[in-house]
């Protein structure tokens, strides 16, 4: 049994030690907020992260508050098609879905509760030591948590602990961010008002699709059904923009929006108040060595990338399902911080790499890039093998640049 001490609850977080303490480990589970709880828009639900709350045994619980996704599509102004992504076309019954950031914390935070662990919030870790106990973690009100035999550090993209640590690391500050908000909305992403190729889309008009308006790769709109009767929208834009963009007020945004995407109406009809958007921007984040003896690194402290994949947390719940297993089956931490590595190297390299090489395709200012993508994109789906490559990408289950299928 090891004396755990786990830094950030958020979804690499709680997973991790929900895992480690049902196979019998000590766990100490500290968060800077005061208080537990989710922020952020909605997310995407992939292959890879249903795998893993299968496996908790929380799938269903956390599907029947989703929101089943057939497709993810995206569309110029004009109304013309840039890509549809079918699921189906991979597999069967192949889904990804929308789900409120709330929704999967707390199914998750619910088993973290079945378990005796040791769950501090309020904890914000400012000083790292090392004794023959093992690792004492300092608090910034100057308390000592510990020892512990190793950590891990789950507290995000601006992690502390990585920097505490010492790990050589790469940042990427975009230079584009998203206002989102989530509101009411019964998820009809493809009502299409423009009655562009309706004639010969007989799914035209149904729920259960990711919507994407863009204008080469200078303006983003998109529309995730969340189930609930919720909806998450966002706008992309140029984080210089951020604050010209809330001085002009809210009328002024809400009739830009609707000109650029139709489907956005429904939504704004909720929005009384420029606060209701939040805006959020975006880093990428490489380590070169994400553990040394006694501390290793998982989910966004590791390898935050842009949400453009939609891959994040369902990353961040892979690493901590498969360190947990590394953890069972090796005879000291060092051991599984490398059988882990090893074992989960090509898969985030594979997805961080993609991430970070198509952003700039959809939000840059290299309008180039916009031009190349909106004459190449629509192309790639009739290449058979590039069709399922990209399908196996979205899907979460691409286990690196030359390599199949990952096994969940």
């Amino acid at each position: 049994m090891y004396r755990v001490g786990i830094v950030g609850c958020g979804v690499a977080g709680t997973t991790a030690a929900y895992l480690l303490a049902r196979d019998g480990h000590q766990i100490t589970l500290l968060e800077r907020a005061p208080k537990l709880g989710p922020i952020g828009a909605g997310i995407l639900l992939q292959c890879s992260g249903q795998a893993v709350l299968r496996y908790l045994g929380i799938l269903d619980r956390v599907l029947k508050h989703a929101a089943p996704l057939v497709e993810l599509y995206a569309r110029h102004t004009s109304g013309g098609t840039l890509i549809r992504t079918r699921f189906d076309d991979f597999a069967l019954g192949t889904r990804s879905y929308g789900v409120h950031r709330g929704v999967l914390f707390n199914a998750l935070y619910t088993l973290v509760q079945s378990q005796p662990i040791d769950i501090r919030p309020g904890c914000e870790i400012v000083g790292r030591e090392q004794n023959a106990q093992g690792v004492v973690l300092t608090d910034v009100l100057g308390r000592h948590h510990g020892p512990f035999d190793f950590v891990i550090a789950a507290d995000g993209s601006r992690s502390r602990l990585r920097s505490l640590s010492g790990f050589k690391t790469s940042i990427t500050e975009y230079d584009h961010g998203t206002l989102w908000l989530n509101a009411p909305g019964d998820g009809v992403a493809l009502t299409n008002p423009l009655n562009v190729e309706s004639a010969n889309d007989p799914e035209a008009g149904k729920t259960g699709r990711l919507l994407q308006v863009v204008e080469r790769n200078r303006k983003l709109f998109g529309l995730l059904p969340l189930g609930d009767g919720m909806v998450s929208l966002y706008w992309g834009l140029p984080v210089r923009e951020f604050k010209e963009v809330k001085n002009r007020g809210l009328d002024v945004l809400k009739r830009e929006i609707l000109k650029f995407a139709p489907e956005s109406a429904p939504v704004l009809e909720f929005v009384i108040d420029m606060e209701q958007f939040l805006f959020t921007s975006y880093r990428h984040i490489q380590v070169r060595q994400r553990y040394d003896e006694r501390v290793i690194l998982i989910g966004d402290s590791a390898h935050a990338m842009s949400p453009h994949l939609g891959q994040g947390i369902n990353l961040a719940m892979m690493d901590a399902w498969r360190l947990a297993a590394a953890i069972r089956n090796c005879p000291t931490p060092v051991s599984a911080f490398q059988s882990f590595h090893k074992l989960q190297r090509d898969f985030v390299r594979y997805y961080s790499t993609i991430t970070y090489l198509l952003s700039p395709f959809f939000q840059s200012d290299w309008w180039i890039l916009g031009w190349g993508r909106d004459w190449a994109l629509p192309l790639l789906p009739h290449i058979p093998l590039v069709k399922r490559q990209m399908l196996m990408t979205v899907c979460g289950l691409k286990s690196g640049f030359f390599r199949g299928q990952i096994k969940v």
